[in-house]
């Protein structure tokens, strides 16, 4: 191979290469992440569909290679695109990798721009259970009360929510949002995904930040599946914590489900949707099981929020922005391979926890909690009918309790009526202050 059809072979990735250096460490944060997320997706798209048409083409060249009379041409030949596609895969590889290098959580700033004195906007990886879990960790004053949330799933995280919708909880609070095992960016700590060592993790993060932020106590926030975990670290451990605040509160998984299952299938039955009916009949009431339960859950729980609850959102933020998908490919905390975890985690992660749900009833197994619980209810919330949690409520034994029904929500009235939690979450802060 010549020295021209070197250079022909190695110059243009050459010249991406400078594109993207220039790019991640000049341009990116000028542009900011929604323009960044754009751009990036189309770019890797180029990239992926280069690698695989340089594999075809390799692929081609060895085949021509068997049979060609002319061997030394297609050697060249061959040469030539293996070139093509190894430095290709180098790009990828690199692109990914910048991407993750720069994942942050943007600074606290003032009017002029300037990260607020006292302030800290930290990403962060910490050992959990032996295992590397991330956090992000956000608040205007590091000397607030520390508020420790635990997103949704089993297997998503709900960060991209809470950092687009929650931002003024962080004038109140240092706001610390865990990425949990098997989860975005804590994806790859799936060698232990029981209740039990979530549960202990949750324990273990709250004695960590106690101390780190020399706080005896801090509060804890569940949403949905994170209030599974929630009641029960609260319940072992109510020493560590302020308050629990169960958002969406969970009580009995399978009674919840097959609440569900019902509602959809005669919602189906008086308007006619036949299909549906006998997608429902087909694969029966809760539970589901084997290889992959998330498919027939992912039905159900889809066409629930689809009927009930997505034509009472009535907040215009959270209509426009409110995807947790699309926020989630936006967001500057995560890189390209976290955005990859993040999806796989709500497959695989899915898949391992739930099943193992189905035996809690927390009328009977956490009936008393030995200290202040709220409970956040959404009036349209049919992923997570009341009767049941407000059961809870009612023979749940705390020191202090109340049941706060957002009116104008769903499942997600954290963030449907933020403005309202912001509130109620202020007031349980002053309302402990007075206590002590």
């Amino acid at each position: 191979m010549n020295d021209r059809s070197w250079r022909r072979y190695w110059l243009p990735p050459a010249a991406v290469a400078l594109i993207l250096a220039v790019y991640f460490l000049i341009a990116r944060r000028m542009i900011g992440p929604a323009a960044a997320s754009t751009l990036e997706q189309v770019a890797l798209g180029v990239l992926v569909v280069t690698v695989l048409a340089a594999c075809l083409a390799v692929l081609f060249t060895l085949v021509k290679l068997i049979f060609t009379k002319d061997r030394p041409a297609t050697a060249g030949k061959l040469g030539g695109r293996m070139i093509v596609l190894v430095s290709t895969v180098l790009l990828l590889t690199l692109f990914v990798a910048a991407s993750q290098w720069l994942a942050h959580t943007p600074a606290i700033t003032g009017p002029d721009g300037s990260p607020l004195p006292n302030s800290i906007a930290s990403l962060e990886k910490v050992k959990l259970g032996g295992a590397d879990q991330w956090l992000i960790v956000r608040g205007q004053d590091v000397n607030k009360p520390v508020l420790l949330f635990l997103s949704g799933g089993p297997g998503a995280s709900e960060a991209a929510r809470v950092l687009r919708f929650n931002q003024e909880l962080e004038k109140d609070f240092v706001v610390v949002i865990w990425e949990q095992r098997g989860c975005g960016k804590s994806y790859p700590a799936r060698d232990d995904l029981t209740v039990e060592r979530y549960t202990a993790d949750v324990i273990e993060l709250a004695q960590m930040l106690g101390q780190r932020f020399g706080q005896e106590k801090i509060y804890l926030v569940g949403h949905s599946w994170g209030t599974i975990i929630g009641v029960l670290a609260a319940q072992a451990r109510p020493d560590l914590f302020h308050a629990y605040v169960g958002t969406a509160q969970m009580v009995n998984v399978l009674e919840t489900d097959r609440l569900i299952y019902d509602l959809v299938l005669d919602h189906s039955r008086q308007h006619g949707d036949t299909a549906f009916v006998e997608t429902l009949a087909t694969q029966g009431p809760p539970p589901y099981f084997g290889r992959n339960p998330i498919l027939p859950y992912a039905k159900l729980f889809g066409r629930e929020y689809q009927i009930f609850e997505a034509p009472n959102v009535k907040d215009e933020a959270y209509r426009r922005d409110g995807d947790a998908i699309m926020l989630m490919l936006k967001q500057p905390e995560y890189g390209w391979l976290d955005r990859v975890y993040y999806l796989l985690g709500l497959m695989t992660t899915f898949n391992a926890v739930y099943p193992q749900l189905q035996e809690v009833d927390f009328r009977l197994d956490a009936a008393r909690l030995d200290l202040p619980v709220y409970i956040v209810l959404g009036r349209h919330d049919m992923n997570n009918p009341s009767p049941i949690p407000e059961a809870y409520f009612q023979r749940l034994e705390a020191p202090e309790k109340a049941l706060i029904v957002f009116e104008n929500s769903g499942h997600g009235m954290i963030w449907e009526e933020a403005g309202q939690f912001h509130r109620l979450m202020a007031d349980i802060a002053l309302a402990e202050t007075a206590r002590n």
